[in-house]
């Protein structure tokens, strides 16, 4: 582009194309200077019917010309000011006007839509120009127009605000594969005058009284009890102005006011909006060090983990504790955060409002759901509003839902009356502003302000799209106000003037007079210290939309410059780095603020949005292609262990294959290692043993070549499992004492990368693996000497395998309320601590502990609570077969047989289908003992107690049982 041409533009116009019909058979006998008077007569013509509904003629081809209406000159009105043009062109005219005698008639196509417009300034001549499809509709419409007749498209005839007299036109030949929906315009438009008018705005409550009331009553008051609810509604129904309205009650009342913006740069920021709201409460003490926290949160009840997750949160990269961030699961987090925020904000009845629940990040929500919970010195009211999209985030987390409703009819005219420009509002107009704003209060704001300094009598009809009015306000705002509101569409929910200012290379001072300009034409809210945000929605979306891709691509490159050079401490920015890269078109520096921001997530243990993290790479690397392959292996090997905790079985079987074979293929042995003890792990999950066993037995060769004890803990850990499944019990018990005598020493204690403490694993998978050849006392034994680690080293993970596996050697040895106590305690840790994957199998085991000490009501409400959930869904194989064991237990225990062994066949199917011998040998002895109970006599239990000993004498296993009357467990060795 030459230094003389001004940057295009996008805008929403209405394209008028017209052409001469037959201009050869006028001119044929003309003499050439003749001719060149009779076009530069009919052009004349044309430009005076244009220019006198207020278009611009840009283009002239041949015997025709192109116009625009709605830019350069900012109209509200553009599609019916290209009706009226199109009309006066085909106006009937009086006596032979051609050379040839005869009348001259036109063709005309009218088409709305965004297009992409400028100015060009050559040679010292100025003129405008648009290009898009919008153009070349209209073309191909008034190559169908019939001869004098004016055809307009769908879109443009819905744009006008005047009745229109239309008939339905065919589809023409002349539209090609374009799917054109057009009419041809049968009469005159009524005459429409101009408005250029649009004055700041305060919106009435109005019609919500019911909802304010139930709000008011809310309210934190000394003494009063916290509550929770969410406000739910569609975009423009007046959830954030029923929530403002309540806001300002609590300020008056003394109330502190917490307020956070779901920003759709920040979804999967993991704690975005706990970081938001403590960092509001921390900002006065200036910047935020680790120990401005530990000052700050002195009072309260914080271990030294808790604080190094903080740092790692909020602190520069000098004050983080990184080496015990990751100790914390994202819900031990989250926990240390509700604890963090009450300290700081709760010395007094307090508010806090979290807007766009659709738009927060899972972590946050999860903070969210506990401080709901949490018990406080002070009464909270949280605040939730949400598209109906976030129903079901809102219910988790609000105790009560107040959803939004469009306004009634009356209660909208109510409305339209006070936000009337001046006088009083006819009634006719209202009723018909009113009908197109179908109960939503913005679009009726944005209706009314469209025909703000009208000449009212002569004004039928409304805009019928807000976006184009939201252009033709966009248009009126100074040029610099006008650079701001695109910028602000492009840079967040919550953007600071410091940071704008840096984005679009202007002084500070420009952008809070342009933001004063924006607020006046309700373009944002007011601004909130040194922060301001859009007023809605739908302005941010139509304002991006008139940003060319060059400008836009500019935009997002400046606004990662800003971000770099303004923070020291990028923690919690990668994401919106990450979108401002992508958007710019650097795929290679947003793959790396990606993969920070998974780091981030992971540290965080924050599962659900390093899946989306994950996802948006895999867009990006696609795009890289295979320059992006290492980095394809390094983040599949992160976000292994979250996905599966999230039950992504099917993405880690599409996806470890692959990294496996590139990490072969690019020569790294480490990765190729670690691949491997992940693949072992998901076919152990899955039940595809002799696969895992294959790529374990590899990794463990590959592990002791490179004598990395991180990589044989993990390759030989996930090998005994596997020999475990298979049946094949000395190999496997083998392989855990070996791995359990190598970590000894200084490796008792040492993690390894591991989710846990190895050792702790290792001697719990070891006392799982042992339980099927009957020494159940050596099981107990073991068992416990791996909880005492877990213990001793604080390590809830590891904890909690290890209560697993002693809940299942106390069950075998009959002591079945120990069991009770120890899995209860492991179930509450899982469910504290967010081990989803695990809950299914401790369930099943509860439910087996509680049924043989006669509560059976209690072990069916466990089971099923887990089944509602579908944690049965996200987990592995043996998780779902315990599950289901269990179940059928309770229920046949409490004499519903039926149900109970329908759940029993269903477990059963599983150890086949997997062919798990200690499974089948366990459903086997299950099945025979219920229905023993329920059906003595049963032929087939016999059948199943003779299978149950053949599997015994061909595997080693110890047949368990218990016998119906007395409950004497029976151990038996094959």
């Amino acid at each position: 582009m030459s230094g003389s041409e001004i940057p295009s533009e996008r805008s929403i116009i209405t394209v008028l194309a017209t052409d001469i019909v037959e201009s050869t058979r006028h001119i044929a006998a003309c003499d050439p200077d003749d001719a060149q008077s009779f076009y530069d007569h009919w052009f004349e013509y044309l430009r005076d019917a244009v220019e006198g509904a207020g278009g611009t003629m840009i283009h002239y081809a041949g015997d025709g010309g192109i116009a625009v209406f709605g830019w350069p000159s900012p109209l509200e009105d553009h599609a019916d000011r290209a009706c009226a043009a199109a009309w006066e062109i085909q106006r009937p005219n009086n006596g032979p006007l051609g050379p040839d005698g005869r009348t001259v008639r036109f063709r005309v196509g009218l088409h709305s839509g965004l297009a992409a417009v400028r100015q060009i300034n050559r040679g010292g001549i100025s003129r405008f120009d648009t290009v898009g499809a919008t153009v070349n509709i209209a073309a191909k419409l008034q190559q169908a127009a019939p001869t004098g007749g004016i055809l307009l498209s769908g879109q443009a005839a819905r744009l006008c605000r005047a009745q229109l007299s239309l008939t339905p036109h065919s589809p023409s030949p002349t539209f090609g594969a374009v799917q054109i929906d057009a009419f041809r315009l049968e009469a005159r438009p009524d005459r429409l005058d101009e408005s250029d008018v649009a004055r700041r705005y305060r919106s009435p409550m109005v019609g919500r009284d019911r909802e304010l009331a139930k709000l008011r009553g809310m309210l934190p008051r000394p003494h009063a009890e916290s509550r929770s609810v969410a406000l739910i509604g569609e975009a423009g129904i007046g959830k954030s102005r029923l929530a403002a309205a309540a806001m300002s009650e609590a300020l008056a009342l003394g109330s502190r006011v917490c307020v956070f913006f779901g920003d759709a740069q920040k979804r999967t920021t993991p704690f975005a909006a706990p970081r938001g709201l403590i960092e509001d409460l921390l900002r006065p003490s200036g910047a935020i060090s680790g120990e401005d926290l530990r000052s700050a949160l002195s009072d309260a009840a914080l271990s030294e983990d808790d604080f190094a997750a903080l740092e790692s949160l909020f602190a520069p990269p000098q004050d983080r504790a990184r080496n015990k961030a990751g100790r914390l699961t994202e819900t031990q987090l989250a926990r240390v955060l509700v604890d963090s925020f009450c300290v700081l904000a709760l010395d007094r009845p307090s508010v806090v409002l979290i807007e766009d629940l659709h738009l927060i990040d899972p972590e946050s929500r999860r903070f969210l759901r506990l401080l709901a919970e949490a018990k406080a010195a002070q009464p909270l009211l949280l605040v939730l509003t949400g598209r109906p999209e976030a129903r079901d985030e809102a219910r988790e987390t609000a105790r009560t839902i107040i959803q939004l409703e469009p306004l009634s009819t009356g209660a909208m005219q109510d409305l339209g009356r006070q936000l009337w420009p001046e006088g009083e509002a006819p009634g006719p107009i209202l009723d018909r502003i009113v009908h197109r704003a179908d109960g939503l209060p913005f679009v009726l704001e944005e209706l009314v302000r469209s025909i703000e300094g009208r000449d009212l009598p002569g004004f039928e009809g409304l805009p019928h799209s807000v976006e184009s009015v939201i252009h033709a306000r966009l248009q009126r705002l100074s040029p610099s106000a006008k650079a701001l509101a695109q910028a602000l569409s492009l840079l967040g929910e919550d953007v600071d003037v410091e940071f704008a200012s840096a984005v679009l290379g202007v002084e500070a001072g420009t952008v809070t007079a342009d933001l004063a300009e924006l607020e006046r034409f309700a373009f944002i809210h007011p601004v909130a210290g040194q922060a301001t945000h859009m007023r809605h929605q739908i302005i941010t979306e139509a304002c991006a939309d008139t940003i060319p891709h060059e400008r836009r691509r500019e935009l997002h490159r400046r606004a990662v410059q800003a971000i770099t050079s303004r923070y020291e401490n990028l923690g919690g920015r990668f994401e919106k780095l990450a979108f401002h890269a992508e958007s710019a078109g650097d795929d290679e520096g947003a793959l790396g603020y990606l993969w920070e921001a998974g780091l981030e997530a992971r540290r965080s243990s924050a599962g659900a949005s390093l899946n989306l993290i994950f996802d948006r790479a895999l867009g990006v690397i696609a795009r890289l292609g295979e320059a992006a392959d290492e980095k394809y292996v390094d983040f599949v090997l992160m976000v292994f262990a979250s996905m599966l905790q999230l039950g992504e079985f099917d993405k880690m079987n599409t996806h470890l294959p692959r990294a496996i074979e590139l990490a072969r293929r690019h020569g790294h042995p480490r990765l190729v290692c670690s691949s491997l003890s992940q693949l072992g792990l998901i076919c152990w999950f899955e039940g595809r043993y002799a696969e895992g066993l294959a790529a374990t037995e590899e990794g463990l060769a590959m592990a002791r070549l490179l004598r990395s004890p991180a990589l044989i803990f993990s390759n030989q850990v996930m090998l005994a499992n596997l020999l475990h499944g298979m049946g094949r019990l000395d190999q496997a018990i083998a392989e855990a004492r070996d791995l359990s005598d190598m970590l000894t020493g200084p490796l008792e204690t040492a993690r390894l990368g591991a989710n846990g403490i190895p050792r702790s694993l290792t001697l719990s998978f070891l006392s799982w693996i042992m339980a099927d050849t009957g020494r159940y006392a050596d099981c107990l034994e073991i068992a416990e000497q791996g909880l005492a680690i877990a213990v001793r080293e604080q390590d809830t993970y590891s904890e909690v395998l290890a209560r697993s596996a002693l809940g299942r050697s106390l069950t075998m040895l009959g002591r079945n309320s120990d069991a009770v106590d120890c899995l209860a305690q492991a179930r509450y840790l899982s469910e504290r601590n967010g081990y989803d994957a695990i809950k299914a199998n401790l369930a099943g085991r509860i439910a087996i502990a509680l049924s043989r000490t006669g509560r059976m009501r209690q072990a069916i409400e466990i089971v099923e609570e887990c089944l509602r959930k579908g944690l049965h869904l996200r987990t592995g194989q043996m998780e779902r077969y315990f599950l289901l064991a269990g179940y059928a237990e309770a229920l046949v225990t409490s004499g519903d047989a039926e149900r109970g062994l329908a759940q029993l066949e269903e477990a059963f199917l599983i150890a086949r289908r997997i062919n798990n011998p200690c499974w089948m040998v366990d459903g086997l002895g299950l099945r025979a003992r219920l229905m023993t109970r329920a059906k003595p006599g049963d032929p087939r239990i016999e059948g199943d107690l003779a299978e149950r000993s053949e599997l015994c004498r061909r595997y080693g296993i110890a047949p368990w049982a218990m016998e119906p009357a007395t409950g004497t467990p029976i151990a038996q060795t094959a």
